[in-house]
Formats: structure tokens, C-alpha cells, sequence
């Protein structure tokens, strides 16, 4: 069932308080290398197995074909040298037959999504952030998700997005309303998982609204270093906080 695009036009909604937060160092990187990137699949995992979503494997690893693809990057953030949370982004744009899996699993709406951006003469881009997960061990460090969502929207914004897609747990998309996210569909079957997802989608202009309002989830905002290195794999020092 797909629900109004009007949704998406609902810019003057109140902003909601996000929870206040801790002061917290932590350490984020591009998974440019096997590395990083063994960290970003061991985390994924470590989440979805304790969660009950995917089967064990011996190798204790959860990979797709969307990690391979030339859209794609990811993003793991560190504690002190351990892994504890990651989020996977996939570009899109009008036209350009690139694929990310809310493309996939939900192809009509996101096409339909890309081509009024492209109508209005912004390009017709998104970015879908996927596989956000922690570590069982940090799975109640609601912090952890704002500093993804961070990141996540720097490289968004390196990217000239225009919509933000997000493919969600029905238990979870309260909570993506609060970061400005509106419903586009209900939830249906999704790629890897076996639970269903709902997509869910934020213009640019609302986004801008969010970080504005709460630095926290600003990448440009004093709670985060120059992140000048961080797009060619360099560690970057993130603070939860404004210190």
C-alpha cells in the first residue's frame, strides 16, 4: 500500500527533542579497507544475529551485493579502538540505473521519489542508509545512532542529495519521524533480512531543518573535527557533545 507523497511536504512540522546525551569521544572511518570493512560485517552480524533476523554462519560475517557495488560506502565508528556501530549508504540517482536496496524492494515509489526531485530541476539524487546497526554490547547507546546518521548525512551532503531513504522496522520508524523522516509505504519483505520494512523518506530542506536544530546529527557542527581526510579512509575524531 503505498501511503500520500504529501508527506513529504509536511516541512513545518514541529521539531521534536532528541534525548539529551553524554559527553563521549569516539572515532569514525570509511571502510576503504578489508579491515574496516571486516568490522563493518562482523558488527552487522553480531546485531541481526542477537536480534533474531538472519541464521548463524561460521564465518560470522553478513555481506551482500550491495557492499560491492560503486554506490555504496560504509561507515564504522570505534570506541577506543573496538567497533561498535556501522551504517551502510547507497547513492542513487534519475535515470542513472544505479541500485541500492530500497531501490529494490521498493522500485516504483523510489522511482517515482527520484523523478519529482529531477522535475524540479535538483538533479533527481538520494542516498539510502542501510544496514545501521550496533554492537550487542551497544545496542541501548542511542548516541551511536545520531553519530551514524551524522556521517551518513555528511556523505549525503558530498553527494548533493536531495531525498534521504531509509528502509525501517515498523517498531523503529517512531523514531525516524523524530530525525524528520516521513512513511512512503508500509512495511513489505526486504533484501538479507527476515523481517519486513517499511520506506521511509526526509527531503533535503527537512534535513536541514533537523541539523539545525540539534548539532548533535549536524555533520558541520562543532561536535565534529574536519572531516577533510575522512573520504579517503583517514580516522575522524566525533564527539557526541559540543565540549
Amino acid at each position: 500500500m503505498l501511503l500520500t507523497h504529501s508527506n513529504l511536504g509536511r516541512e513545518t512540522q514541529p521539531v521534536t527533542a532528541l534525548a539529551p546525551l553524554r559527553q563521549t569521544q569516539y572515532s569514525a572511518r570509511l571502510a576503504l579497507d578489508r579491515r574496516t570493512k571486516e568490522d563493518a560485517y562482523r558488527l552487522r552480524y553480531d546485531s541481526y544475529l542477537a536480534s533474531g533476523y538472519i541464521e548463524p554462519n561460521e564465518a560470522r560475517s553478513f555481506q551482500d551485493l550491495y557492499d560491492d557495488l560503486p554506490n555504496s560506502q560504509t561507515i564504522v565508528l570505534y570506541d577506543e579502538g573496538v567497533p561498535v556501530a556501522s551504517v551502510r549508504t547507497c547513492t542513487l540517482a534519475f535515470g542513472s540505473g544505479q541500485r541500492s536496496p530500497a531501490s529494490d524492494a521498493f522500485p516504483e515509489e523510489v522511482r517515482k521519489l527520484l523523478s519529482q526531485q529531477s522535475a524540479i530541476g535538483v538533479g533527481g539524487r538520494a542516498i539510502e542508509t542501510t544496514r545501521l546497526v550496533r554492537s550487542p554490547a551497544a545496542e541501548n547507546n542511542q548516541g551511536l545512532v545520531f553519530l551514524l546518521y551524522r556521517m551518513a548525512g555528511y556523505l549525503g551532503m558530498t553527494a548533493h542529495s536531495q531525498i534521504l531513504l531509509a528502509c525501517v522496522r515498523r517498531n523503529h520508524a517512531p523514531y525516524y519521524r523524530r530525525l524528520g523522516y516521513s512513511a512512503v509505504t508500509e512495511p513489505r519483505p526486504y533484501p538479507g533480512l527476515n523481517c519486513p520494512m517499511q520506506l521511509m523518506a526526509c527531503t533535503r530542506r527537512r534535513y536541514d531543518e533537523m541539523r539545525s536544530a540539534f548539532p548533535v546529527i549536524d555533520p558541520f557542527a562543532g561536535t565534529t573535527e574536519s572531516l577533510d581526510g575522512f573520504l579517503s579512509g583517514e580516522s575522524v575524531s566525533l564527539s557526541l557533545v559540543p565540549s
